[in-house]
């Protein structure tokens, strides 16, 4: 079958990793694909090896003999169905308790929606999709995700305890509960540190503010390092081994990319009991933050969508707890990681998703 697939490819985000992932299952599948990306220009050298950026930019030159499959791997109000095509399948996510209004008749005019979680299965059919949703798990290289190798050179005292939180610096990601939890928490007789690593150096000054806003005086705080910066994966994974523990606090998640690497990783790992992740965290792979409950989002800085929906509002004091648990027993928490790895690993690893990618394709041959 002939499929184009279009979608981000070039950058490091977390949709366009996974639809790099997913155009070479659909290639090692043998159907004849074609990548078609949206991505700017200037994105395209940022944080693709030169392997990667040669494989999709080879894709781009596929001539489809027949227009079989359209699948569109993207955000909600940038997809549009091709009615030129057979068959057009939408492959998307959500991180709050509903969609926006205006995903829904666009996403109906698709022939099938995937999504990541089956969180997303009930939010997406609460918000009025009709079409049928099928659940396809998060799209990664296994082969890639070693524990041993390479450790990320940080210029932190050596025997610290080192905490890392992955992250686009936005409202959704809880960093100011982060931020807040750890001050409170930790001082600077505790051996440890907490490694943020945000997208670029434009977001720096709003984190840098959140800290500011602390009450605590800086000598008597805990040392927190920054990177700002986009990793290709290589560095990214060295920055995991280079970390003994990972922490998110977030309000809400399709999947949850960096919280699913860092447990594939082997690392405890700490975040909220509630949306996307949900699907692979539970009691004995991981640590659970509560949900004190579900707020409104009202007046958010950074998307507009989600106004008027919902999300968690993760417990400080239990974020605090989980952080300090991890702290004091660490050979329980490597245990909690080692476990995590094995688990994720047999029940999403490469070959059982692209079973099942191929499974929900091949309905669809003539």
């Amino acid at each position: 079958m002939n499929i184009l697939f279009k979608g981000v490819f070039y950058n490091g985000k977390g949709y366009a990793e996974g639809n790099r992932v997913l155009l070479h299952m659909l290639h090692r599948s043998k159907y004849n694909v074609k990548a078609l990306p949206r991505d700017w220009l200037r994105e395209r050298r940022i944080a693709l090896t030169e392997k990667e950026y040669h494989y999709v930019n080879y894709l781009e030159k596929t001539t489809l003999k027949h227009n079989d499959i359209f699948l569109n791997r993207d955000v909600g109000f940038r997809m549009e169905a091709r009615p030129d095509f057979r068959v057009n399948i939408a492959h998307t996510t959500f991180e709050t308790d509903r969609i926006p209004e205006s995903w829904v008749p666009v996403l109906n005019k698709f022939d099938e929606v995937w999504v990541q979680c089956r969180f997303n299965i009930k939010t997406f059919r609460d918000s009025g999709v009709t079409v049928p949703i099928r659940f396809i798990p998060y799209f990664f290289d296994d082969s890639r995700y070693v524990v041993t190798g390479d450790k990320l050179p940080l210029p932190l005292p050596y025997k610290s305890y080192k905490f890392l939180s992955v992250f686009q610096l936005c409202e959704r990601k809880g960093y100011d509960l982060l931020i807040r939890a750890y001050l409170d928490e930790f001082g600077p007789n505790d051996d440890t540190v907490l490694v943020v690593k945000v997208r670029g150096p434009d977001e720096t000054p709003r984190l840098v503010k959140e800290l500011e806003l602390h009450p605590k005086p800086a000598s008597k705080r805990p040392p927190i390092h920054i990177i700002d910066r986009m990793m290709p994966t290589p560095d990214l994974l060295s920055l995991y081994r280079a970390c003994d523990a990972f922490v998110l606090p977030t309000r809400g998640e399709g999947w949850g990319r960096p919280i699913f690497e860092a447990m594939i990783m082997g690392m405890p790992t700490i975040a909220t009991n509630w949306s996307g992740q949900a699907e692979y965290m539970n009691e004995r792979n991981s640590y659970l933050v509560e949900v004190e409950r579900l707020v409104r989002i009202k007046n958010n800085p950074d998307y507009d969508m989600y106004n008027g929906h919902k999300w968690a509002e993760p417990s400080i004091e239990d974020l605090r707890k989980k952080m300090r648990r991890v702290y004091e027993h660490r050979k329980e928490a490597k245990e909690v990681g080692k476990y995590a790895r094995k688990e994720l690993l047999k029940k999403y690893n490469m070959e059982l998703v692209e079973k099942k990618v191929k499974a929900e394709l091949e309905k669809f041959r003539q």
